[in-house]
């Protein structure tokens, strides 16, 4: 009977032990993945504009504020140009994109949580069709009235087409 409640522990020391070993092979094996991603996902974050996903109801349209994004310079002074703004689209889908990427090839390694919102991040579009900058209020035929905010402004061009204080970014 002893031999019996020894052979027993021995056998439940041994499978803790080999359990604990498959576990820190498991963990160094998805070591390297985990921190690529985070450093890619990092870099995809710096890049101050939003990214748009798929099944978000606006998809096609994405509408940055005058105070957005800080590192492409103030939209109301137009110091962001639509080339600027296209390319950081481009530049963080890009990362995170590459970031979704080695999460999905190595999923073992990370929850079911990050698999989901990696394969959001693969279906957002890739690339911005066309930006349109925000623009002060002009008259409808494009005379640059200095009378816009008085009575009667643009009454014989068209009406004031009011300011547009966000740029707008249109995929597709």
């Amino acid at each position: 009977m002893v031999a019996l409640v020894t052979v027993a522990v021995f056998a439940g020391l041994g499978v803790g032990i080999w359990n604990g070993w498959k576990d820190d092979e498991h963990e160094s094996m998805c070591q390297p993945h985990r921190t690529q991603a985070l450093a890619l996902s990092d870099k995809a974050r710096a890049v101050r504009i939003p990214m748009v996903f798929a099944g978000d109801p606006n998809i096609s349209i994405l509408q940055l504020g005058a105070e957005f994004p800080e590192d492409l310079g103030s939209l109301d002074a137009i110091s962001a140009t639509e080339l600027d703004i296209s390319r950081a689209y481009s530049e963080k889908r890009a990362l995170a994109g590459q970031a979704a990427r080695v999460v999905l090839d190595h999923r073992e390694c990370f929850g079911a949580d990050f698999a989901a919102a990696a394969s959001r991040i693969e279906r957002a579009p890739t690339e911005v069709r066309r930006v349109e900058m925000p623009s002060p209020a002009h008259c409808a035929d494009g005379w640059p009235s200095t009378s816009i905010g008085r009575r009667g402004a643009c009454s014989h061009h068209g009406g004031v087409v009011p300011a547009q204080p966000w740029a707008t970014l249109l995929f597709g």
